[in-house]
């Protein structure tokens, strides 16, 4: 499963309640689970200088409390994204 997020202003990632608990129970059964962000920069108001951030489903409290300042799992600029590298995280 993958959630997908869009930050355009702060650090902060909204998921719903649901979002959350879904997390928390499937990466309590070690069911792999993702949420990949998109985040545009103060500054970056197109793709260019954005960056997608992706975050395995067990770091959704990091990400409730810290935000975008938790750890990524892995980035790359949103302008050049390398979508094999992507597929690659997510099955591994």
């Amino acid at each position: 499963m993958l959630e997908l997020k869009v930050v355009k202003r702060g650090r902060r990632v909204r998921l719903s309640p649901h979002q959350i608990a879904f997390h928390i129970a499937h990466s309590a059964l070690k069911v792999p689970t993702y949420i990949l962000v998109q985040y545009h920069p103060p500054g970056a108001p197109t793709i260019h200088g954005a960056q997608w951030l992706l975050y395995k489903g067990a770091q959704v409290q990091d990400l409730l409390e810290r935000g975008l300042d938790t750890p990524d799992y892995q980035g790359w600029p949103a302008d050049n994204v390398r979508w094999h590298l992507l597929q690659y995280a997510l099955t591994c």
